[in-house]
């Protein structure tokens, strides 16, 4: 396999009518990915399309907001998601976090808050590596972190998917050990690139998020993992780096983080 998306949604509805044809030009064209569950029903359905797949992986977990939905009803169903952790195919916990963006109710930030802690004691207890998803909540979200830390050591850890915040944010991050993943977005604004320079090689990742955010020269369509391709060479691009050592080294960051079976 020659390249990695380490977080698209591969059992989104936006494939049901082309599912099998995408996962064929993924195995042609060597792509490696983790489908990523944002709630229960949809980690499942990760889970089985990985089983499926000798090159996909599962991350499952409940996105941040979901806590209106499924998250509340069933105040994170850990019973069914210590069923799942047992299949091999599952290389991580999330994608979980925090996401203020559209969230002024002080009670909703604190069931986020919530429902974050307990994936992150469910990643501790499994030693398996958070998926975070935060969005306008960094601060609050290395908070959280930070003090999971102190008591968990080499046991948290992780990658931030669509990282989309400073080097000061960043350089907390590292001092975590997590990695830090960027998608098709740094193919058509130079918003990162400041920040995708400071990241050490051995802290970067690559994701597409399909079916979200195309990259150029696919943005406005549909996105699909075989366009991780242009993020990987946008990132070399930026970095004024030789793309195959840069792509070989973010193979070898997601063995490290995921596991050596990806």
């Amino acid at each position: 396999m020659k390249y990695i998306d380490i977080h698209c949604h591969l059992d989104f509805p936006d494939y049901d009518t082309d599912r099998v044809e995408v996962l064929a030009r993924m195995k042609k064209d060597g792509i490696r990915a983790i489908t990523i569950g944002t709630d229960l029903k949809s980690s499942k359905k990760a889970v089985k399309i990985a089983e499926a797949n000798e090159n996909v992986w599962a991350c499952m977990g409940i996105h941040p907001e979901e806590i209106s939905s499924e998250a509340r009803d069933t105040r994170y169903n850990e019973k069914e998601f210590e069923n799942l952790i047992r299949n091999p195919k599952v290389v991580g916990i999330g994608e979980c976090g925090l996401d203020y963006f559209r969230v002024n109710d002080k009670s909703e930030k604190i069931n986020q808050k919530k429902l974050f802690e307990q994936q992150i004691q469910f990643a501790i207890k499994h030693n398996k590596p958070l998926m975070l998803h935060i969005r306008d909540a960094y601060n609050n979200a290395l908070d959280i972190l930070e003090n999971y830390k102190k008591e968990a050591g080499k046991k948290l850890w992780g990658n931030i998917h669509f990282f989309a915040s400073d080097i000061q944010i960043a350089k907390k991050f590292l001092d975590m050990n997590f990695t830090m993943s960027f998608t098709g977005v740094i193919t058509f604004t130079h918003d990162y690139d400041e920040v995708i320079k400071y990241i050490p090689r051995e802290s970067i990742m690559s994701e597409t998020d399909a079916p979200f955010v195309a990259p150029v020269p696919y943005r406005g369509k549909r996105n699909e993992p075989v366009y991780v391709i242009e993020v990987v060479k946008k990132i070399a691009e930026i970095r004024a780096e030789n793309m195959d050592i840069l792509n070989n080294s973010i193979l070898e960051n997601s063995k490290r983080v995921f596991g050596d079976i990806i």
